[in-house]
């Protein structure tokens, strides 16, 4: 009884009972206006099937859009499980793609084909020459430091630093410039067609990049569902000791060369029951949506035999 007067307590009405009103009067006004207006002229069975299979569409058409673009109820989103944390280089690392990326960069490096000093330029550079040499670099791609993938794995990096107490702090190390690649997973946009680039045409952009985009969902969605797995490793480097002078602001970290490189070898994890399949960012809408069209199928199919029986007895009149 006492956790029962506590769970009461903490209800609001503002946002709890507000929020728990509205959607109660959206269900009724909705839902049951429909059936209202049905019901008039079809009958409360008939029109009580008619608005089951106009309210259990609806949210398996709903649900589909969830699925496809991986919003609204999602489930758990992919993350970035550590293999292993490797210092100064990859040769000795477990994983055998790992080692073929160590042997690699042990020959070229990604800086080799940057001749520009602008950063951006540079990173453009860089790409385009690991995507040129791709059997050099064992297949692997270099990631620039504006790539979203390279962020997210970064961070995930971080977090396992820490936990395992390579660095004392965030500030003591850096990742490097040319330190991010990633291999295996879906097949990845044109980086010219994902990137937001200002200077070019809007029309052009909407004409041109929209349905390569499409087709882009589409091949990823149809014929790679089933993928290799996806490897990323981020290199990071400590920082040179520098000493902050009193009133002034602290000096812009630097990687130092001298220090060692530590290589974070990462793997994804798509989530879910079945994520060499189906990811589970999108297995809670995709089951969400199937639940759904199962029980439009069910409203829809007792209307079909309802109309047949009518027909017969109509038939027989």
């Amino acid at each position: 009884m006492i956790h029962m007067l506590s769970l009461i307590d903490g209800l609001g009405f503002d946002p709890f009972i507000r929020g728990l009103l509205s959607v109660l009067v959206g269900v009724v006004v909705l839902i049951g206006g429909t059936y209202l207006l049905v019901a008039t002229n079809s009958g409360s069975r008939t029109g009580g099937l008619i608005a089951g299979s106009a309210l259990f569409g609806w949210m398996m058409l709903m649900g589909i859009f969830w699925t496809v673009y991986g919003i609204g109820w999602r489930g758990t989103p992919p993350t970035w499980q550590l293999v292993e944390i490797i210092p100064n280089s990859l040769d000795v690392a477990e994983s055998p793609r790992a080692q073929d990326l160590g042997f690699a960069l042990d020959e070229v490096s990604p800086a080799d084909g940057v001749t520009s000093a602008d950063p951006d330029i540079a990173q453009a550079e860089a790409v385009a020459y690991v995507s040129g040499n791709e059997r050099e670099f064992a297949d692997w791609r270099y990631l620039s430091t504006s790539d979203p993938t390279r962020g997210e794995a970064t961070s995930f990096a971080s977090e396992y630093l820490s936990e395992f107490e390579i660095y004392d702090s965030a500030s003591a190390y850096l990742p490097l410039q040319f330190g991010a690649f990633n291999i295996g997973g879906k097949p990845l946009l044109d980086p010219e067609i994902s990137a937001n680039d200002p200077t070019r045409n809007q029309w052009v952009e909407t004409f041109t990049d929209a349905p390569k985009r499409v087709l882009h969902k589409l091949d990823t969605m149809t014929l790679h569902a089933i993928h290799t797995e996806e490897l990323m490793v981020i290199q990071v480097q400590g920082v040179v000791d520098q000493a902050t002078l009193p009133g002034e602001a602290p000096p812009v970290a630097r990687v130092d060369p001298e220090k060692p490189v530590y290589n974070v070898v990462m793997k994804r994890d798509r989530g879910g029951p079945l994520p060499w399949l189906f990811g589970g960012l999108r297995f809670t809408p995709a089951m969400f949506a199937t639940f759904n069209g199962i029980m439009f199928a069910v409203f829809t199919y007792a209307l079909h035999v309802r109309d047949k029986h009518e027909a017969e007895i109509l038939a027989n009149a």
